[in-house]
Formats: C-alpha cells, structure tokens, sequence
C-alpha cells in the first residue's frame, strides 16, 4: 500500500519505521539477516589486519582528551572575555561531534586489545555524544545487519529527506530531542517502541538504569549552575550538543546518504572518502566506509591498509569531503520530491559479483560417519590462533585450533547473524563473529560478548594419527 505526502500529492511517501509495513516485506523479501556480499582476502594478510593493539588507541585517546582538557580549560581561564570563543569552539566540537567516531569504533571492541578499555571509552563517548549506550549498541548491531534496509535500519541518514531536519542535525537539535524523548521515556521504565524491534527483553532493565544514569548526570549540571549562579557546568556538558554537533553531520553524511536501498553489497550503499590527517583522526579512519561495513573486525587504525588489498574490487573512492558533497547535495534536493531516486554506484571491471571463500574449507561430502566420528582434515591443516571451515551432510561447523595448541568445534554459523564464524577471529579461547563482533566461548558455545545471545552447539574433537576427527 502506497502512502502520499498529504502536503505534496505527487510525492509518495516511503516507510523507515522499524514497525511498518516495509519491515515485513524485508523479512520476506530476504534482506533482514542477510548474507552480504565480502571481498576475498588472503587469510594471512586478513589476520595482520585483525591484530588487536593497545598501543594505537591509547596514543589517540589520550591525544583527543588531552586536547578536550586543554580547550576546556583555556575556555575557563578566558571566560568573559571574548578570547574564551575560539577554545569553546574547539571543545564543544571535540566533544559533540568527534565522539562520535569513538563511540562507534569502541562499540566494535576493536579500539583496544584489552576489553575494559573498550567498554570504558564506549561509556564515556555514549554520554558524550547522548547515544544511550545499551540502547544504541543494539541499534548499530542492526545497522551492520541490515545497512540502509528500509524498515530493518534504525540508522538511516535523511530518509525520507527533510531540509529543515538536515539543517537542525547541523546544530544537534534532529538528533538531540528526538534521543531525550527517548531518554525521559526509558527513564520512567517504558520502552521505546522502535527501540523495542531490536533490543532484547533481557536488557530492558539495563536499558532504564543507564537513562536514569544520565537523566542524574543532567540534573547535576542543572543544579551546579543554579547553585553557583554560573552558567559554565551547563557550557561544559549540556550546551556542547547545540553548539559542537555541526562537524558531525559533515563526516556521517558521506558515509550513506543518497546511496541505494535494500541491496546486499556494501559497495553500493557505502562510500569511502579521502580525508586528510586531521580529518581522519577526528573521524578515526570512518571515512574508509566500505571498508570498515565489510571487515567490522579490522580496527580503525588497520582500514587504510584495508583499503589498499580491496581498493581493486570497489568503485572509485571520492577524492575529499567536497567532492562527495557535490554529489549529495543534489542528490538529497531530487530525493525531496523523488524518494526512489538514488546514485548508483558503478563497480570497476575488475570487481567480483560473488564471494569467494577466504577461509580454510573441508568438506565430508565423499565421506561416511565411522563410530560418529568423521575426518576433518590433518592437524597441520590448521595453524595456532586459526579457525577452518568444515561442511558435512548439508551443515556447516567451525573447527578451532588456539594458540595453547587446543583444538574445539562448533556449529559454523553464528546464533545471532547468518555469518560463518570460520571468517572470525580466535582471541584466547573465544571466537569472534565477523559481523557484529559478538563473541562465543569455544569450550561451551555460550555466549561471551553481546549482541549473541543464544549459545552455539559444541562437538568433541578427536586426534588420531596426524589427522583430526569431528564427532557427531
């Protein structure tokens, strides 16, 4: 069923709500969970790219709040006098606006090698940017399944475009009052209804305490100004999201806006931008968006090198944030009154149609079940810290060798999305999904870090000879 502008009866109007109409026609359709399209890449150059570090993250997170301190303080020391202008402007866009790059990297877990500092970052940035941060993890979660999927993405830039709401986004109102709606709501212990397609009924809980968390934090600002008769503790935590969120949109707008819908490859509703060094540090390496969409495990300071091994398979990045401007803002003006109109991206002719495994692949299909126990492969198939894939009767399982030399299995497919967890990573005795960065224990099959929810099953696996044996 078509909706029509009631103020524009030409245009028709399509439906981004998680709830509606076009949900349904996703889940239908195939697109909600589905298999996206990735670009092989050798698995040795893939595991240097997924090397976790600490050094990196700690180097640039002490540089951006060394630089928020700094500006913050020079804005105290000028303040009342016109000088204090410039390091406000400095600090309410470091805090507004660049957070948001470090709230999404650290949403990853990919920032750090040590978890905490991941989840520490992710907490701080949340607040920073007023993402509520339990809500919004499961909100990107969905936006890695279903990138710009109507009715499945709850993160779709400017759709269906409003100029006015565009204009408000530059100055943080689009986003803000619309996120402190939410907050009041979840804070009075009732669930956003959009929010509620997404997060899990287990979280709920954690979901009001972290909104009251802020609504307390808030009221302190508040309460701080009246008390000192000052308006500086509201300038230094409430004021920064009207005055610093102007740079953000700049950056996020690149990333999807005017690309198309509803299609399973990140080449054609991404984009990669050529950014210089400030502004990729600012932004952490997100310019790199096809890149980062199709490999979420590669941390932000490994993309550029990402880059460089699928480049060959991706259209032609653009070559600065104006370059792509100009082709976004007409764009948007045409989708005003045409909101099927899109840019279709065109894909080199060296470009790939379809995925090649990029992983180690056995299959039993030749083979018959001795005792419940069938050959995988040899133990020298498999190298420390690896992960193969194994299929056998129509099923697809996960074979782990750790760096302590221990060998496990488990089902091939993530609980959560439809990925081959052989595309993952093993950390310790931990695989990580390669789509969303959830985590399962190898031993037990539980899950070890959201968004997985529900356990994987676990098989015994058994050395005989040189050679490895799955019992089912």
């Amino acid at each position: 069923m078509k909706t029509i502008d009631k103020k524009n009866p030409n245009v028709i109007v399509r439906d981004y709500s998680l709830t509606g109409n076009e949900s349904q026609r996703a889940i239908k359709m195939g697109l909600a969970d589905a298999e996206w399209y990735r670009t092989p890449i050798d698995k040795d150059k893939m595991n240097e790219l997924l090397t976790r570090k600490n050094g990196p993250g700690i180097r640039d997170t002490f540089i951006w709040f060394g630089l928020i301190i700094t500006s913050g303080y020079l804005f105290y020391l000028w303040w009342g006098t016109w000088l204090a202008i410039l390091p406000y402007i400095v600090y309410s866009v470091l805090y507004a606006s660049t957070s948001d790059s470090r709230w999404h990297e650290s949403s990853h877990g990919t920032v750090f090698k040590t978890d905490w500092m991941n989840n520490v970052l992710y907490e701080i940035a949340s607040f920073m940017v007023l993402r509520q941060s339990n809500v919004w993890r499961w909100s990107h979660t969905r936006h890695h399944s279903d990138t710009i999927i109507r009715g499945r993405d709850p993160e779709i830039y400017v759709r269906p475009p409003r100029i006015s709401k565009i204009l408000l986004s530059f100055i943080g109102l689009k986003s803000g009052i619309a996120e402190f709606k939410r907050l009041i709501l979840h804070a009075s212990g009732r669930m956003d209804p959009q929010a509620a397609t997404y997060v899990p009924n287990s979280e709920y809980s954690k979901v009001f305490f972290v909104a009251r968390i802020y609504i307390l934090i808030y009221l302190s600002a508040i309460g701080l100004s009246i008390y000192f008769n000052s308006i500086l503790p509201l300038m230094y935590i409430v004021l920064p999201k009207l005055l610093g969120s102007w740079l953000m949109p700049f950056y996020t707008m690149t990333q999807h806006t005017g690309l198309q819908e509803n299609v399973l490859d990140h080449r054609l509703n991404s984009r990669t931008v050529y950014m210089n060094r400030i502004n990729r540090f600012l932004y952490w390496n997100m310019n790199y968006h096809i890149e980062h969409h199709m490999f979420p495990l590669v941390p932000y300071h490994a993309l550029p090198k990402l880059h460089e091994l699928i480049k060959h398979d991706c259209p032609t990045p653009y070559s600065s944030i104006f370059n792509a401007f100009r082709e976004i803002i007409p764009t948007v003006l045409k989708q005003v009154n045409d909101p099927s109109y899109c840019i279709k991206r065109i894909l080199p002719a060296t470009a790939n149609s379809k995925t090649a495994d990029a992983v180690i692949h056995f299959t039993g299909e030749n083979s018959n079940l001795n005792d419940g126990k069938i050959k995988v492969c040899s133990v020298d198939e498999i190298d420390l810290a690896n992960v193969v894939r194994f299929d056998f009767d129509e099923k697809t399982y996960a074979v782990y060798r750790t760096a302590n030399d221990e060998y496990y299995a488990t089902d091939g497919i993530c609980s959560h999305g439809k990925t081959h967890l052989a595309e993952g990573m093993v950390i310790g005795g931990i695989i990580e999904c390669p789509k969303h960065n959830g985590r399962f224990n190898l031993k037990y099959g539980t899950p070890a870090r959201m968004p997985v929810c529900e356990r994987i099953n676990t098989y015994n696996i058994q050395i005989i000879g040189s050679d490895l044996f799955l019992e089912l």
